[in-house]
Parts: C-alpha cells; structure tokens; sequence
C-alpha cells in the first residue's frame, strides 16, 4: 500500500487540503472540500494516509512563498500524471507553460491543442493539482463554478500573480 503525506494550507482564508508521495506533490483539494475529496482521487483502499509535517513541510514552504507573491514557479516535484490520460496530460503541461502573471482564454488553449473546449474543461476539472497547475490562468470559460476552485478564488490568484513582492534578499543583492 503507498504512504499519502496530508496537510492542510489556508488559500484566501479557506482551508486545502495538498498531499505529497516521494515522488512530489499529487492532489491539492478544491478550498473547503475537506478530505472527502482527496479519497475521490485517491481511494482509502490503495493507500495509508498520514499526517507527518516532516514530510509535507517543504511544499507548505513553497505554497505560502507563492500565495504570498514571493515566487513565480514552483520547484517542488509533481506527481500527477499517473492517472491522467495522454489528452489530460497535454492540457495540464500547456497550462503550466501560461506565463507567470498572463492569461490564457479557453478558446485559444483549446485550439492551440487540437482539443474541443469540452475536451480541455474535462480535463482540468479531472487534474489532481489545481494549483500547482495554474488554472486560474485559463480565463472566459463562461462556467462561473470554475474547475475545481470558484471564480472569486480564480481571482484572488491572478492578483497574487499581478502584484509579486521581490523577497528582501534579492533586493539587497541588488544594491
């Protein structure tokens, strides 16, 4: 049975859910959905849940940086393409390439894959790492509910995005 490492981190006031394996970060719940949703992607049956700070501490790190403005990509693993399916996986790598801070319409995303819309929304309502894979950064998708978060937390991200905060070591560095 595969060990799944659990934490949780506020987004804009609302409690995540992320877990970790090994091999990197591999769910991060949709704000206020508890756990339930992580046993959606990840059946109790397959896998020992467990609660250990050792482990997940360094995505925590990472997750607050990047909420904070304080970081553009993340460097932390991901593992999440293992359920995916090769259409999913384009998506999900098309979106990680939407630059820091720029959005992307669904209409054109969904073009530049070959995909129909209806094909790309599935999949990113199917990906396990909502955050770590910018969704947010996909705008006019005339569904209010967005994917996975709503639309007021799409928002709340893209203005993380526009007003980044240089950390206080690289202002010094330049001096």
């Amino acid at each position: 049975m595969q060990r799944i490492y659990w934490d949780t981190i506020n987004v804009d006031g609302r409690k995540v859910f992320y877990t970790v394996t090994k091999k990197g970060l591999n769910f991060v719940s949709s704000p206020e959905m508890g756990v339930s949703q992580i046993l959606d992607f990840y059946p109790l049956t397959q896998f020992e849940y467990v609660h250990a700070h050792r482990e997940t501490d360094h995505y925590r790190k990472e997750l607050k940086k990047y909420l904070k403005g304080k970081l553009t990509q993340f460097v932390f693993n991901l593992d999440y393409f293992v359920d995916g399916t090769p259409q999913q996986e384009e998506v999900w790598q098309s979106i990680t390439k939407i630059p820091y801070g720029k959005t992307l319409s669904l209409a054109d995303l969904a073009q530049q894959l070959h995909q129909s819309s209806e094909e790309v929304v599935s999949a990113m309502k199917a990906c396990p790492i909502w955050l770590a894979v910018p969704m947010h950064r996909v705008i006019e998708r005339g569904d209010s509910d967005g994917f996975r978060t709503d639309a007021e937390m799409d928002e709340y991200l893209r203005s993380v995005e526009k007003n980044p905060k240089t950390e206080l070591k690289e202002l010094i560095k330049k001096v």
